[in-house]
C-alpha cells in the first residue's frame, strides 16, 4: 500500500500540532496523552476541515475541554474519550455554520467498501492515489485510527521509514514493526469497511 501521494496538504509531523503550554510543575495523565496523541487529533481536524487555522482553534478548544474533564476517565481511555471530544468539537462547529463547505471531505461508502476490499494488496495503483476521492476515503479512515497506529502507517508510507528507522524511533524490535504494521494495516481496512 503506497499511501505517500495521499498526503497531499495533509501535515503528518508531530511539529504541527499545537504545543502545550501549562504551568504545572508535574504533567496529568491528561496532559501527556493530549501530547501524545496531538499530532494524530490535529490531522483528524485538518482532514475534516480542509483548513489549519481552524484545526489550530479546535485543537485549543479541544484542550480546554481536556483540562476541565475526563479527570474519572483511566489513563488508558483518555485518548477514546479525547477522540469522542474531538468528534463532537467538529460537530459543533458545522452545526453553528449551519452547513459543511464543500471543499470538505466526506465519506463514500461505496469507495471506501471497495477500498478496503483492495486494500488485502500492499499497494495500490499511483492512478488510483491521484485521485481526490481515493486520498479523501483513505485520509478520512486513517485519522479515525488511534494516534500510534497513524504514527506507525505515516512513519511506513508517507515517511518512507525503514522497519529498522522504525524500530529505532520506537525503542521495539524490527519484528515487532512488521506485527504492529500488520495490525494498523487491518485496522485502516477494518475503518474504511465500517462507512458503509
Amino acid at each position: 500500500m503506497s499511501l505517500s501521494s495521499a498526503a497531499a496538504g495533509v501535515p503528518f509531523d508531530a511539529g504541527d500540532a499545537p504545543a502545550i503550554d501549562d504551568a504545572s510543575t508535574a504533567p496529568s495523565a491528561m496532559q501527556l496523552v493530549f501530547e501524545a496523541c496531538g499530532a494524530a487529533l490535529h490531522r483528524y481536524f485538518a482532514v475534516r476541515t480542509g483548513d489549519m487555522h481552524l484545526a489550530d482553534d479546535l485543537m485549543q478548544q479541544l484542550w480546554l475541554a481536556a483540562r476541565g474533564g475526563g479527570g474519572a476517565i483511566p489513563a488508558t481511555r483518555l485518548e477514546f474519550w479525547l477522540r469522542a471530544v474531538a468528534k463532537n468539537l467538529l460537530r459543533s462547529h458545522w452545526r453553528a455554520r449551519r452547513r459543511r463547505p464543500e471543499h470538505v471531505p466526506m465519506p463514500d461508502p461505496e469507495l471506501a467498501v471497495e477500498l478496503a476490499g483492495r486494500l488485502v494488496a500492499h499497494e495500490l495503483p499511483a492512478d488510483e492515489l491521484a485521485r481526490r476521492e481515493v486520498r479523501d476515503q483513505l485520509l478520512l479512515a486513517l485519522t479515525e485510527l488511534p494516534a500510534a497506529e497513524q504514527e506507525l502507517l505515516i512513519g511506513c508510507y508517507f515517511e518512507q521509514r525503514s522497519h529498522a528507522e522504525l524500530a529505532g524511533r520506537l525503542g521495539i524490535s524490527e519484528r515487532a514493526v512488521e506485527g504492529r504494521l500488520y495490525r494498523a494495516r487491518q485496522a485502516l481496512r477494518e475503518q474504511l469497511a465500517s462507512v458503509a
